[in-house]
């Protein structure tokens, strides 16, 4: 194994580290739905999206792991039992594992945030769109009290207690801390290993906490599919992984990126030079001025050829860094401004 692929605290018995991991693409995502509590199962994309996260912890040297946790819902556990599968798996068939696999401990207070009155809903249905008002929807998606209309006992995916009947970030951030605080936390002892696998918004709500972001900020927070991040922690309990600059206003995760998946990208692109202005407008497939993501991923995926795992994931990452006005979207100053930089950040060498 080669020194950069060994996790950086292997030696180092006075840290504890937590690899925190989203789920892989699930059906649902890919319409996409407002999913929330629903129980839905992951594409044929997620399901290589989580063996290839296994993969990318084992080369890095996470091979064991002393406490894992997941959701109740299925997305997150195979994603989680995939992932662990990949990372504690032996090389040479007729070894034997150095630890034992631990029990994954399951916990309803790492299910993703719930959406009310929106779950089963698509997101982009002309009827939603018209019922609730963009204003609302986007108020309900972006500011971290606001929560969309509940639902009732007659609701299609109703369920009792403890399923809350809807959620604001800030409602739902509350019970991940204090299952965190209660349970998680307990767990990450000097030299230890924890691995959490949950959703988008669970994350995103452990995250902000971590890195003590700005309410007003944790819209800025992307937690891409199956892309491992890594926290490391003093005997405290006190985070002490650097502080890196993010568009949330800093991050103290470190999220473990394919070099394989940089360098096959970097064959693709080449030089810099005056690359990002064309890219943009060959990236801008509706013509409207500006990217959103889905355009960003499908751009990136141009260059790769086919489905990439680590596609999703870099989007995600490069649209938080350089979105400057928070609307989710890059114009072309933004992307001409910021592009370079935030390639380099998160794809070192790609553009050089």
């Amino acid at each position: 194994m080669s020194k950069e692929s060994v996790c950086q605290d292997d030696n180092d018995e006075e840290v504890a580290t937590l690899v925190i991991l989203r789920h892989g693409q699930s059906t649902w995502n890919a319409i996409p739905t407002f999913t929330g509590w629903c129980d839905c199962p992951l594409t044929d994309r997620g399901i290589a999206e989580a063996k290839s996260s296994g993969v990318l912890l084992r080369n890095r040297g996470y091979t064991h792991f002393d406490a894992v946790f997941t959701s109740n819902l299925t997305r997150a556990i195979v994603t989680c039992e995939l992932a662990l599968s990949g990372a504690t798996a032996t090389t040479n068939l007729t070894d034997t594992p150095s630890h034992s696999l631990p029990t994954i401990q399951r916990a309803w207070q790492l299910n993703e945030r719930h959406y009310g009155a929106l779950q089963g809903l698509q997101k982009d249905n002309s009827a939603v769109l018209q019922t609730y008002g963009n204003e609302n929807l986007t108020k309900w998606r972006r500011e971290f009290h606001a929560s969309p209309p509940p639902m009732d006992e007659l609701h299609k995916y109703y369920a009792p207690y403890p399923a809350p009947l809807t959620e604001s970030l800030g409602e739902c951030q509350k019970r991940v801390i204090r299952y965190w605080e209660e349970t998680i936390m307990k767990t990450l002892v000097p030299g230890g290993k924890v691995l959490l696998t949950a959703h988008s918004n669970t994350l995103r709500a452990l995250v902000s906490y971590l890195d003590e972001v700005p309410t007003e900020r944790v819209h800025n927070l992307h937690i891409p599919n199956s892309v491992p991040c890594v926290y490391r922690f003093d005997k405290s309990g006190k985070v002490v992984s650097p502080m890196l600059d993010s568009a949330a206003g800093g991050s103290r995760g470190q999220w473990l990126f394919s070099p394989e998946n940089h360098a096959r990208l970097k064959g693709k692109i080449g030089g810099s030079g005056s690359f990002t202005r064309s890219l943009f407008e060959a990236w801008d497939t509706n013509g409207d001025g500006v990217l959103s993501i889905d355009e960003i991923e499908a751009g990136l995926r141009s260059f790769v050829g086919g489905e990439d795992v680590a596609t999703s994931a870099i989007a995600g990452k490069i649209l938080e860094e350089i979105d400057q006005d928070g609307n989710d979207t890059l114009d072309l100053e933004e992307f001409e401004t910021h592009a370079l930089l935030a390639y380099r950040k998160f794809m070192p060498g790609l553009m050089e």
